[in-house]
């Protein structure tokens, strides 16, 4: 919970190793409260599968398929 508070005032710290491609937009978590971010061309947001939901995007790469 104080991860979480900690980035809203200062916010997300950017997991740089483990950034990647989604087929659409560049993805990673947070470092410090493991949301889920996505970078669109405004920047690194927080992921909202409403908004961001898109058939065309792949799994994360080490998620095995079912």
């Amino acid at each position: 919970m104080f991860k979480r508070i900690t980035c809203k005032v200062f916010k997300h710290r950017i997991d740089r190793h483990r950034v990647w491609n989604d087929g659409l937009d560049f993805r990673t978590a947070c470092a410090r409260c493991s949301e889920p971010l996505l970078r669109d061309a405004a920047g690194w947001r927080a992921f909202d599968g409403a908004r961001d939901g898109n058939p065309g995007r792949k799994p994360h790469p080490r998620v095995a398929a079912d």
